[in-house]
């Protein structure tokens, strides 16, 4: 490689007009940092060293899966399948098949068994309208601390389809008024645009929105307790504070004319006359419901929050619901059932948190014995100096051969 020359040297000017101090210049500074001298460490798995880090694994997993598990099973819970309802129930009450019903109390001696409950089906009139509605009487065996939370549960509903999860416009939600041209041109279709002809906008748009869950549940009402005919006694439940608290920030007030929407087809019951001033379309930003139903699930069978207490105590006794069943999931051979639960510090009911914990600490813990045995117990072979695995030993004494 030719020496580099001075800067402003001559083109005809020698090789000694190259400078001596160029290659100092590039050199990197004489640091541990920049010289790669510095000090590093090394994990050399020595037998201790694996049976201490298994050993320590062993016992987080294990206490933290034993405390999930302990908190899964705190948890009082009772689940209702009501999907036959309408087929199965007659017009005065009768025994609920005991396959419909999944309860987790601790008190097994009490007089309102978890698994007696008994339906029933009636037509009532609203908005001259007439609806399906289900009363079910159920049993709580002991009382339930608040937080008190009422899910409903959908079962073979698949929220998480490619085109599902699209179709709904943002704007439109957030309150602008899109365009019915942007509607056309957005994933919303083919929920965009009124389908009797009128050429309104669909508010709120898209298959996400117009599939919402439209069952309608009362309060639980208290009919009997232990030791008293008192009845009529409401469980008060709102259906407020039940969203995610920045939720509400993707929603708005519609900025529409009511001339320029219509609701979505199965909004029907809800909008029989369409959207009007007496019967105007919702503020999303206020309808929790809606929120909750937005949030799609990553699975088929799923729970959504509807209402919930989190000040009074749910009293031992029986209780009655009433549910307008306005959702058909006998169209894709689904099920649906509501949920009363307690809550634990990590929520509802669910111990295969807890059990996942427990496999993985079970597994450390075997290995864990197993290296023991291995290392300490079962003759194992001399190790090796671990100095020697470092590259920057002194030269071994070189041997001079004979002749």
């Amino acid at each position: 490689m030719a020496p580099r020359r001075r800067r402003g040297a001559a083109d005809d000017a020698g090789d000694d007009a190259a400078s001596e101090t160029d290659a100092h210049k590039n050199r990197p500074p004489n640091t541990a940092f920049r010289q790669q001298r510095m000090r590093a460490w090394q994990c050399v798995l020595t037998p201790k060293l694996i049976v201490t880090i298994f050993s320590i694994l062993a016992a987080i997993y294990l206490g933290f899966g034993a405390y999930l598990t302990y908190l899964a099973y705190t948890v009082r819970d009772l689940k209702i399948d009501y999907t036959d309802c309408q087929t199965a129930a007659t017009g005065k009450f009768q025994p609920l098949p005991k396959e419909h019903i999944t309860a987790h109390f601790s008190k097994t001696d009490s007089n309102y068994d978890p698994y007696q409950a008994e339906w029933m089906k009636e037509t009532v009139s609203v908005q001259e309208d007439d609806r399906q509605v289900c009363l079910i009487k159920f049993n709580i065996p002991e009382e339930l601390q608040s937080t008190i939370s009422f899910f409903y549960n959908l079962e073979n509903f698949y929220q998480n389809h490619r085109r599902y999860v699209n179709s709904f416009n943002a704007k439109q939600l957030l309150g602008d008024a899109v365009d019915g041209g942007t509607i056309n041109a957005s994933t919303c279709d083919p929920i965009a645009h009124d389908p009797k002809g009128s050429g309104k906008i669909i508010y709120p748009c898209g298959l996400v929105a117009n599939s919402i869950f439209n069952d309608t549940f009362s309060s639980p009402v208290l009919l009997s307790v232990p030791g008293s005919n008192a009845a009529n006694e409401t469980y008060k439940m709102s259906t407020t504070g039940i969203a995610w608290g920045g939720m509400k920030d993707l929603y708005g007030p519609t900025k529409y004319n009511l001339d320029q929407i219509v609701p979505p087809p199965n909004w029907e019951k809800r909008y029989p006359k369409g959207y009007t001033k007496d019967n105007p379309p919702p503020d999303l930003s206020k309808d929790e419901a809606f929120q909750n139903w937005m949030m799609l699930a990553a699975a088929p069978n799923f729970y959504k929050l509807y209402q919930k207490n989190d000040n009074d105590a749910m009293k031992e006794g029986q209780y009655q619901i009433n549910i307008e069943d306005n959702f058909d999931t006998t169209k894709y051979n689904g099920r649906k059932a509501f949920v009363i639960t307690t809550i634990s510090t990590m929520g509802s009911r669910n111990i295969w948190p807890g059990i996942i914990f427990l496999i993985v600490g079970g597994i450390c813990l075997i290995l864990d014995v197993y290296f023991i045995l291995s290392f300490f117990l079962w003759k194992p072979r001399k190790l090796g100096d671990p100095s020697y695995l470092s590259w920057n030993q002194p030269s071994a004494p070189q041997g001079h051969g004979s002749s």
